[in-house]
């Protein structure tokens, strides 16, 4: 029999603009299964393969009670039989083929001796204007390498790799939008550098620029004055890095008994895709997801920070036409009704009964990607694959 194995030399995780590569390996194998334990298999056979291809499909997977459905997307599932003799990019698929490479025939006709094996190599460089691997609750977006095999007079068989892609969008970032390139100084060069991320590494460009700290205060109020001065160094955050962030009470003149912080992400579908319902034909709300969270009792505090991770195994922040995914800080102050007094000169006792009201508040940033071999730690996907035929 003929076992076909593929190995993903890059790892699981690549970046919009990247080559993927993979190993993929034919070898002639004994079937020995159910054989006694003594018996020794003496007959040698050569096996032919008649083809295989390979090729990237991009799936798209929708949620018909979010996200309507059109009836060319409900039913785009292919089956292959014996008299197929090419590879299609919706087979064995649920969703929509959104995205597929032209397939590469990396075999046919193959004769392999007995107990023989025999590599090829399969590259394909991946566009960058790719959408990047999200499963949300309306959409979901998710990339697999797949391989179409046939041995004469048998029918076809497919071996799927998922991977992970990652991208990014400069138009995310604040302030440049309108931007050419972006003057960095170099204290080595007489010139300063300009960055054009049209045409240089993109990933390098954005570790540059989220380098960068550009501190802003917020002054957060509610209707009987200031809660606190809330200071974050930057609003962009790569996968992996911490959101810190610092709160001065001191000239505050709402008492703040506690506050609590989350990472929220917002999955947002456009007005004219959104499924309708309800007896008032309301769209459905957006989507939204909490991660990590940082909570404190700050009742007499002047000050404090706050420290949130960034997940590796998070989507960064991206549009496209059926979705958009953003991200904030989800802010929850506990407040006293009438402030808090202590003059300083006696012991500070806490009262056994306190009225109180919670305000909350929404905070945007935006998270952009690592390098790919930093997230392929956190993943626990695999980057082989083998079927027998």
């Amino acid at each position: 029999m003929i076992e076909v194995s593929a190995h993903l030399i890059g790892g699981p995780v690549y970046f919009a603009g990247d080559r993927i590569s993979c190993r993929v390996t034919f070898s002639n194998v004994r079937q020995t299964a159910g054989c006694p334990q003594n018996y020794i298999a003496t007959k040698k056979s050569e096996e032919v393969l008649g083809w295989a291809s390979a090729q990237v499909v991009c799936v798209c997977t929708i949620n018909p009670q979010k996200v309507l459905v059109m009836d060319s997307i409900s039913n785009c599932n292919t089956s292959m039989t014996i008299n197929s003799t090419s590879l299609s990019p919706k087979a064995g698929e649920r969703g929509l083929v959104i995205f597929s490479t032209k397939p590469k025939i990396l075999v046919c006709d193959l004769t392999l001796p007995d107990e023989s094996n025999t590599d090829y190599l399969y590259q394909e460089t991946l566009p960058s204007s790719l959408p990047p691997s999200f499963r949300g609750q309306a959409i979901k977006y998710s990339y697999k390498l797949k391989i179409g095999l046939q041995r004469v007079g048998a029918p076809v068989k497919l071996l799927n790799i998922p991977f992970r892609l990652m991208t990014w969008q400069l138009c995310g970032l604040p302030n440049c939008q309108d931007e050419q390139g972006i003057v960095v100084s170099n204290p080595f060069l007489k010139t300063s550098q300009c960055v054009n991320p049209e045409f240089d590494d993109p990933l390098e460009t954005m570790q540059l620029l989220t380098s960068r700290r550009s501190p802003s205060v917020y002054k957060v109020t509610n209707g009987k004055g200031k809660v606190v001065n809330l200071c974050l160094f930057k609003s962009g955050y790569r996968l992996g890095e911490d959101i810190v962030g610092t709160l001065d009470f001191s000239a505050s003149n709402v008492s703040c008994i506690q506050y609590s912080v989350s990472l929220q992400s917002q999955e947002v579908v456009p007005e004219e895709k959104r499924r309708r319902i309800g007896p008032y034909s309301k769209f459905a709300d957006e989507i939204v997801t909490s991660y990590s969270k940082h909570h404190e009792f700050c009742i007499g505090f002047l000050q404090t920070h706050l420290s949130l991770p960034v997940p590796l195994h998070v989507t960064p922040s991206f549009d496209t036409d059926m979705v958009a995914l953003k991200w904030r800080l989800h802010f929850e102050f506990v407040t006293a009704v009438t402030p808090l007094r202590w003059s300083g000169e006696n012991n500070w006792e806490a009262p056994t009964s306190l009225d109180i009201e919670t305000m909350v508040w929404d905070l945007p940033i935006v998270i952009y990607p690592t390098t790919p071999a930093h997230v392929s730690k956190a993943l626990y996907g695999t980057c082989d694959a083998t079927v027998v035929l």
